[in-house]
């Protein structure tokens, strides 16, 4: 089926073919600082460990609580074919004070209520999702030119390929209120380091 630049030209073609709109309504701040703050209400603090990229990594993330990340993985069946009844995969990797790691499930209410995703099928290697947790921001999970499966979203006028993300949030009764949450990606036009912060009060 090809990549996104060999089917489209740019990725950032893609905005044009499927009408992608960033909602009006975010409030993404003008900050292009790449470098994390120790306290987590000013980003994501410095000790924070960083996930070793691998073939199906597609990003991660975290949170100002703990160290424990969310990791999503492209989930292929027959080498490089979709499974497109679950594309994605989701799991903890918890870390201790000596930088080890544990693999573990997420459970079911956090996969339905906080880190899960919803999703429609574009092609067999093309599909738009978002997150059950704040669905106004579409992201598209994709072929990059290398053709990897990565995840994309278009940001300031371009499509960014996603990272890794940061969100901070206060505990408010049993729910904990997401204040912001952050960006850490690649500009595919330009292959400069993106950041940008999306503030949710």
């Amino acid at each position: 089926m090809g990549n996104f630049i060999s089917r489209f030209g740019k990725i950032s073609d893609l905005i044009d073919i499927f009408t992608l709109q960033t909602p009006r309504n975010m409030n993404i701040s003008d900050d292009t600082s790449v470098f994390p703050i120790i306290d987590g209400l000013q980003g994501r603090p410095a000790h924070y460990p960083i996930v070793d990229d691998y073939d199906n990594l597609l990003f991660y993330i975290q949170r100002n609580q703990n160290l424990s990340t969310v990791v999503y993985e492209v989930n292929l069946q027959y080498a490089d074919l979709l499974n497109i009844s679950q594309p994605i995969l989701m799991h903890w990797l918890q870390f201790d004070q000596f930088g080890m790691t544990e693999k573990k499930e997420l459970n079911y209410i956090q996969k339905k209520m906080a880190y899960g995703y919803t999703f429609n099928i574009i092609s067999g290697d093309l599909l738009e999702f978002r997150f059950v947790s704040y669905d106004k921001m579409k992201f598209y999970l994709g072929k990059d030119s290398n053709g990897r499966f990565k995840v994309f979203s278009k940001m300031d006028g371009h499509m960014i390929e996603i990272n890794s993300m940061f969100v901070y949030s206060e505990d408010y009764g049993v729910f904990p209120q997401v204040k912001f949450v952050e960006f850490y990606g690649k500009n595919t036009d330009s292959g400069d380091t993106f950041y940008k912060k999306l503030n949710l009060e």
